[in-house]
Parts: C-alpha cells; structure tokens; sequence
C-alpha cells in the first residue's frame, strides 16, 4: 500500500506540475504584451516542480495517516482536509511581499491562486487508477 501511495503522489505531482507549468506559459504569453510584467523570478519551472512535486507526496502521506487513523472514514476526512487546505493555501499569494519594482503586482494572484488547486485536482483525477484496493490491506 505505501509503494502504491509514494506512486499516487508522485504522478498527481507530476501531473499537476505539467498543468501549472502550461497555465504559467498561457498566462506568461497572454499578458506580457500588455505591459504586464514576466513573474518569473517568483515562479519558474523548477519552483513550480518542486512544490507540486511536495505537495503531491504530502498528499500522500496524509492520505496514508488518514486511513490509518480513521479507517474506512479515512479518505473521506482526508479529501475533505485536502480540499480545505487548498483552498487555505491561496492566502499566501494573496498577502505576498512581491518585489516593488514590478508594475501591475495586483495581478500576481491572478497567476498563483488557481495553481494551487491542480494538487488537489491531479490527486482526485488520478484517484482511479491507484486507489482500487488500498482498503483490502
């Protein structure tokens, strides 16, 4: 179960770092002529891996402590916990000290806060193909 787990987590990660690195590309060719400045010296592609990466094999360990401590309920407190703390994790962009030399920095959350809920989408997406019977053992 813990091999199948450390998987999950590493392809919802993978997953979701693939999705933010394209919204980062759309978003990046979609206003830059606007006068819109690049933010990539905030968020690049290694960042955007690493963190997706982390997060998807937090993901994983918390689902594993989930079942573990709840048993059968274990999933449903732990996809209910996820969704909770994405959706809490969009306060950091929000209140993030951007550097002052950056025009139109109001428009950073516009980049970051919907990159913070494709952890959680890749984990739900690729639910199927891992979870078939992790309650077996």
């Amino acid at each position: 179960m813990v091999k199948r787990l450390f998987f999950w987590g590493i392809t919802a990660g993978i997953l979701s770092a693939v999705a933010s690195i394209i919204y980062n590309k759309i978003f990046t060719f979609a206003f830059t002529y606007k006068g819109i400045p690049d933010f990539s010296r905030i968020i690049n592609i290694p960042v955007l891996i690493g963190t997706n990466l982390i997060a998807g094999l937090l993901a994983a360990g918390g689902f594993w402590a989930a079942l573990r401590l709840f048993k059968k309920n274990g999933e449903l407190i732990f996809n209910i916990l996820f969704s909770i703390l994405s959706f809490a994790s969009i306060l950091s962009p929000i209140s993030a000290k951007l550097p002052l030399d950056l025009k139109n920095i109001e428009l950073f959350p516009l980049l970051a806060i919907p990159m913070h809920f494709f952890p959680v989408i890749a984990w739900f997406t690729i639910r199927p193909f891992f979870a078939g019977n992790l309650y077996s053992r």
